[in-house]
């Protein structure tokens, strides 16, 4: 018995100090060498020389590991691994002292939570967010946007903002996760100091208790990224030609939508958000304006901040208009805008005017971005894209009836159109000049452009 405490015990795990060291610089390889893009679990096994478990006990920090483990973690971003950025957990029954005793107290965990770096903006979306948790004590709150429109980083910034109204804040990535069983029984050991050793065998009981935990404290747990969870178009959802898929999860991880459902329903005095593309099934059915459950669609930057994005870039004009068009087209996305700058500071010499007069569309990054969003759509949803662009302009839900493949038929059109806007594909408007409660649906420059050149 006291051998396999000695095992539990064995190896080092990261100080804050030595965590912080590792994604800063995990974070400025990302911005100089992948554009900007977060590297996935699998990418950081590839470069780390690791595999995908042994990663995530070095983020997570509840397990320890060896040493020459995170010299390979820190050499891997050119760092050196110094005494002060890792610490050995004491023995079970030891007085712990000095730095150990000061991590112990410590009830935060912001896991692979991404630098927030310089942030644009969002005045507006955070006072909405913070009135939502702190004042209407919302259990659930989904953060949905395209890919690219910063979900990730106004959680982040949102977090930290109120990390003073929790006892407990754990920030997990669902890409890459595991089974829930094995999610819900890291979130457990965490709130029981790694202490927790009779967990519940069902993941009704798990559930059960971490929503006493969520009950007994005041916490703030984040899941980013639940879209990599949730299926694209499959054909075992189709019906009548429709894909109805949305919000519906992988084989092997339907779990996370009990665990979202109960999370959403049981009364609890701690507040979870979410980051999506998609909207998860349980956000649709359980959110309301008077509800406990809200979510905020996540749109681009008002034209202002974003050109701040293009000029800390390197971009520059003699004409505000110029401007204007690039945001306009790429329809004020932070990722998209901090991607298009590069090539144009590469190509052009920021030159924004030089940029446009080449009309050069959707391409690089900005198409993969796009990919991954297109190739999880069914037919009618591409059916109603490919219609919007081929119009260029937005049209009412009679326009898109009458001029839309007559072997879609009412139910799938009014599905997939919901279905879009909650894919953030599509956006909708009420235009004052047209009758009253009327809405059109139209297109975003750079997906209208992507859509007519596939």
């Amino acid at each position: 018995m006291n051998l396999q405490k000695q095992r539990r015990k064995r190896g080092v795990i990261l100080t804050p100090q030595g965590w912080q060291k590792l994604q800063t610089a995990k974070a400025e390889a990302e911005d100089c060498e992948n554009d900007g893009i977060r590297y996935s679990l699998e990418a950081l096994s590839f470069r780390i020389g690791l595999d995908s478990d042994t990663l995530c006990k070095v983020f997570n920090r509840q397990i320890g590991v060896d040493r020459s483990t995170l010299n390979r973690c820190f050499a891997a971003f050119k760092l050196l691994l110094d005494p002060q950025d890792y610490y050995r957990p004491q023995p079970e029954g030891e007085t712990i002292t000095g730095l150990s005793e000061n991590i112990r107290k410590i009830r935060w965990d912001w896991g692979e939570a991404p630098e927030s770096g310089v942030f644009y903006g969002r005045t507006e979306e955070l006072s909405k967010l913070k009135h939502w948790i702190i004042e209407e004590h919302s259990r659930l709150v989904a953060l949905l946007g395209m890919g690219g429109m910063g979900k990730s980083c106004i959680a982040v910034k949102l977090a930290r903002e109120i990390q003073d109204r929790f006892e407990l804040i754990i920030w997990r990535s669902i890409s890459g996760c595991s089974a829930v069983n094995d999610f819900i029984a890291g979130l457990l050991k965490f709130f029981a100091n790694d202490e927790e050793t009779n967990l519940p065998e069902t993941l009704d009981g798990k559930i059960s208790r971490l929503i006493q935990y969520l009950r007994e404290h005041r916490c703030l747990l984040v899941f980013d990224n639940m879209e990599t969870i949730l299926k694209g178009c499959d054909a075992s959802y189709r019906k009548n030609g429709f894909c109805n898929c949305l919000g519906h999860y992988c084989e092997g991880y339907e779990g996370y939508g009990e665990l979202l459902k109960r999370l959403g329903e049981t009364l609890h005095q701690s507040c979870v958000v979410v980051t999506s593309r998609e909207k998860p099934q349980e956000i649709g059915l359980l959110e309301g304006e008077n509800l406990a459950v809200r979510y905020l669609q996540v749109k681009g930057l008002p034209a202002a901040e974003a050109q701040k994005i293009l000029m800390g870039n390197g971009c520059f004009s003699d004409s505000p208009t110029d401007y204007q068009q690039v945001i306009e087209f790429y329809g004020g996305n932070p990722l998209a805008l901090k991607l298009v700058s590069r090539t144009i500071q590469n190509l052009f010499a920021g030159n924004l005017s030089e940029f446009f007069k080449q009309k050069p569309g959707v391409f690089g990054h900005i198409r993969e971005l796009l990919d991954g969003h297109f190739d999880r759509l069914s037919h009618p949803e591409k059916e109603i894209i490919n219609c919007l662009s081929s119009n260029c302009q937005a049209a009412s839900f009679t326009e898109l009836r009458s001029q839309i493949s007559p072997n879609i038929s009412l139910s799938n059109l009014m599905e997939s159109l919901e279905s879009l806007t909650d894919r953030c594909l599509i956006d909708k408007d009420t235009p004052k000049f047209i009758e009253k409660g009327a809405t059109v649906f139209y297109l975003q420059p750079v997906v209208r452009e992507y859509a007519m050149s596939r």
